[in-house]
């Protein structure tokens, strides 16, 4: 178990405002009596507890991370925790036994949900959930404005303008243009008042990208170091969460910073249009600036895709005509497998895997890393 990620679970448990009353308040509404509940990113089960004290009849609790055993432990105190049962994995790769009343879930992040968190609601959505089911979430708006942020950019952009024993390292700093980061603003730091460029219906979308945009009018003099990305999530009917700045009670989450390359100082009255394209966590950022002094539009256009490094083999093996055919270690992953009959042990798998591969996996640490990689996916 990693400091961070018992750290993370800490702020999830304890620091995030009145989040956990929310999500408590919506589960109560909406799980009722004898149903059967999904916690997806379930972490410590603290979701899936709500739900069973509910009445859930039964919780399937998944989780990837260690953050599982955490769960495990809570769970040792009996009670309502009886009716969960804790799965470690991805909710993309498991079948359950049944069918879901109810799918709970909390994987957001600055601007929404986590990166490939949309994917996997839908996922669960149409593999899990009852005709007829709930989703706690069920709609997330997403709001945008322009801010002033000099010591965000700071920290994350002009980093990248000094020289460090003697080497330029500008050659960064596009890289973190193209970059959302996280901030942490005051009200009092926006430009103009966030404004809604889109909300996604999760339980009637099939689309895994937002796409919107919004004319905001600075309300006072300042310098738009980029915008500020914020969310409101509706739980249940008149229960939301949400990061706006100067309203973030119910969660106290980080927003999202998305810089500009080159800082605009505005007055009050100037037009600052917004355009994000938000892919489920990828983003594209459009910003334009209207002076009402005269001065020449300005516009600045910015994606997380700019800042992914593309190789011409990664390109390749997208390509619909591309002939996959196994490398090396695929194909002593594919032997490996045919010995997971239940028949041979983790220490004589791994000697096998010395005696079979040493030309590959030359070292008993090697094979045991290998092995248990493999054992961790497929065994």
């Amino acid at each position: 178990m990693s400091s961070d990620l018992l750290q993370f679970h800490a702020f999830c448990l304890t620091d995030t405002g009145t989040r956990l009353d929310q999500y408590a308040r919506a589960i109560a509404l909406t799980v009722h009596p004898g149903d059967v509940v999904v916690d997806i990113g379930a972490g410590t089960g603290i979701l899936s507890y709500l739900a069973a004290a509910a009445g859930a009849r039964v919780v399937y609790a998944i989780e990837a991370s260690d953050a599982l055993w955490l769960g495990q432990l809570l769970g040792r105190s009996g009670g309502a925790f009886s009716r969960v049962q804790f799965i470690r994995g991805s909710s993309t790769e498991i079948t359950l036994p049944e069918q879901a009343n109810v799918i709970v879930a909390d994987i957001h992040d600055t601007f929404g949900l986590q990166g490939g968190g949309l994917a996997t609601m839908l996922d669960a959505r149409n593999r899990f959930l009852t005709s007829g089911g709930a989703l706690i979430p069920s709609r997330i708006q997403l709001l945008a404005a322009p801010v002033e942020a000099p010591e965000a950019y700071r920290k994350y952009v002009d980093v990248w303008q000094r020289r460090v024993q003697g080497l330029e390292l500008s050659a960064f700093r596009q890289l973190a243009v193209d970059q959302r980061h996280p901030g942490r603003f005051e009200a009092a730091q926006l430009l103009a008042a966030p404004q809604s460029i889109g909300a996604i219906d999760l339980l009637t979308t099939t689309a895994r990208h937002i796409d919107g945009r919004v004319r905001t009018v600075a309300t006072r003099a300042g310098i738009v170091h980029g915008v500020c990305g914020c969310f409101v999530t509706s739980l249940a009917d008149g229960i939301d969460i949400g990061n706006v700045p100067g309203d973030a009670s119910t969660t106290n989450f980080a927003q999202a910073f998305f810089p500009i390359e080159s800082p605009q100082p505005v007055a009050e009255g100037d037009v600052v249009s917004i355009g994000i394209t938000s892919i489920d966590g990828e983003a594209r950022w459009q910003i334009e600036f209207s002076f009402a002094d005269g001065r020449t539009p300005a516009r600045f256009d910015h994606s997380t895709f700019l800042s992914a490094p593309l190789r011409a083999d990664f390109l390749h093996k997208q390509a619909d005509d591309y002939h996959p055919r196994l490398t090396a270690r695929g194909t002593m992953e594919r032997e490996l497998l045919a010995k997971f009959d239940g028949t041979s042990t983790s220490a004589e798998l791994e000697r096998w895997l010395t005696m079979q591969f040493g030309d590959q996996l030359p070292s008993a640490r090697e094979a045991a890393a290998f092995l248990k990689a493999t054992i961790d996916r497929c065994g």
